[in-house]
Parts: structure tokens; sequence; C-alpha cells
């Protein structure tokens, strides 16, 4: 009958192999019964035997050698995947940042408006809120109308001055150059400064015409108010349009810096509209120019 390997065998006879005068019982290389050999034959078929497994021993070690890594291959492939990785984790990672900074700025924006619309509800509309220059005073009860609504950490009310934070911080607009009058506002204490408790920081005061909401600033001629947000608190780079972004409070609500300067080659004021209306921080080159 038929057996595993190629391997065949005589009828058993009471569970015996019938006796025979100078035969054995032979095995295939798999080890199981083949069939009867002559003991003369033996030896030959041994060789066979040998001769088989060696063929087959080679094989398998021609095998192994094709499946091996040698130590250039290794070392090639490495080298790959640095050049592959270092071309790509920057992307990777900048991509991520952007889409961080995104987000705060919409959340912050949304914060704002909502802190604005409950105070508006316990004290009346914010035109009426009587906020005078934005010295110092005017500023604070601003954010005395805002602070129930914000979740704030640390503020710099009465001291804001640098036992409160580091006023030493320059501040740059989105082209590079240094805005003096950025460093001045962030040093200056006439407004207030808080942290809030996600670690960004906001400073904000109020108009600066002695009428309620009569400022004009930011692209608006009805301003009550101005914030200035910065996503990761002193940390840098300290930017405007990277990290520091503008709202401004209006008799209708809160709004983003209109300016039309957000473009790689300009201040970069405006950029607070940009990603509100574009969701990303892809911003223009350079302002197209009027004939185009």
């Amino acid at each position: 009958e038929p057996r595993p390997c190629g391997c065949n065998t005589r009828k058993l006879v009471n569970n015996r192999f019938p006796a025979r005068k100078g035969w054995g019982l032979g095995f295939n290389n798999c080890g199981t019964p083949q069939r009867l050999i002559n003991i003369k034959n033996l030896f030959a078929y041994s060789l066979i035997c040998l001769f088989t497994f060696i063929n087959h021993s080679t094989h398998l070690t021609h095998f192994r050698k094709r499946l091996a890594f040698t130590l250039a291959g290794v070392l090639i492939t490495l080298g790959v995947i640095g050049i592959v990785a270092a071309m790509t984790i920057p992307t990777l990672i900048n991509n991520y940042q952007e889409k961080v900074t995104v987000t705060k700025v919409k959340k912050m924006y949304s914060t704002l408006n909502q802190a604005v619309k409950l105070a508006e509800v316990d004290n009346g509309p914010v035109n009426t809120w009587d906020l005078p220059l934005y010295l110092k005073g005017g500023s604070q009860k601003l954010y005395g109308y805002l602070k129930p609504y914000l979740k704030v950490s640390k503020e710099c009310v009465e001291d804001n001055s640098g036992n409160c934070l580091d006023e030493n911080i320059t501040i740059t607009q989105l082209d590079g150059t240094v805005n003096p009058t950025a460093v001045k506002t962030y040093a200056s204490k006439a407004y207030v400064k808080i942290f809030l408790s996600d670690g960004s920081f906001l400073w904000l005061r109020s108009n600066a015409s002695g009428v309620n909401c009569g400022d004009e600033d930011a692209g608006f001629q009805d301003l009550c108010g101005l914030f200035w947000y910065d996503v990761n608190g002193s940390a840098a780079p300290n930017t405007l349009a990277k990290d520091i972004f503008v709202f401004v409070v209006r008799p209708k609500g809160v709004y983003p810096h209109s300016d039309d300067d957000c473009y790689l080659d300009k201040l970069g004021w405006g950029c607070s509209k940009w990603i509100l209306e574009n969701d990303n921080m892809d911003y223009p080159a350079t302002k197209p120019s009027d004939d185009e």
C-alpha cells in the first residue's frame, strides 16, 4: 500500500513481514520502510541514500545562502532609511506643529467669542461697558468683565512687570524684522497679561479713543478692545503669524485682526484671519500687485 514519501511495503501477515532468507527491510530518506532489499545489495543501497542526503543538504545550504543578509547590504539599507527619514521627519514635525497652532488659534477665537457673549448676558452689550482709555485702569476693567469666563492659571494685573513675566522677549514680524511697537506692547503695563490653563498667553487692552468702542485699529472703525494671543507662552519663536495672533472685540463680537498684510514678506498682523478662513498657515509669499 502507498505510504508517505513514496514508500511501499509488503503486506503484513500476522503483523509480521514474511521471512525470506537473505532479505532485509530497506528505508527511504524519510525513515519509513520503502521495500525489501537483498542483504548483498545493502551496501550499494546505503551509498545511494548517502549521496541523496548530501545532494539535499547542498541545495539547502545554497538556499540559506540566498536568504542571508550581508553586512554591506544591511549598512546600505540603513543608510537609505536614514536619508528618507532626514527628508521626511522635519516635514512631518512642521505639519504637526502647524496643526496644533491652527487648532489653538481657532479654539481661542471661539473662547473669546463665548467669553464676550457670556459677559454681555451679565453686564449688557459690550459698547455699554464704559471702557476708558487703554491705560492700566481701562484694561483692567475690560479684563474684569471677561475674567469669570476664561480659564486663567496666572494673571499679571497689579504686577504686570518682570516679576510676572519676562519683559526682554523680542517679538518679530512675519518678514523677520523686529517690531518695536510689539516689543513695547509686550512690556507695557497698560496691558493686562494672563497665562491660561493650557500654557498659552493672552494680553489685552481696552480701546484707545476714550469713547466706548470708538477706536480705529486693526482694520476696523469701531474697536472696543484688542487681544494678543501667544499659543505657547514666552517660548520661541515669538513671531507674528507663527505663534502670536491678534483679535479684537467690537460691538457685534470678536473678530480676527483684518489688516491685509498676511504675506511672508509682510508684517503678518492679519494672519489670524487667514487661519480662520483657510484652516492652514500656508501664507502667500507676497502680495499681488494691483496690475495682476
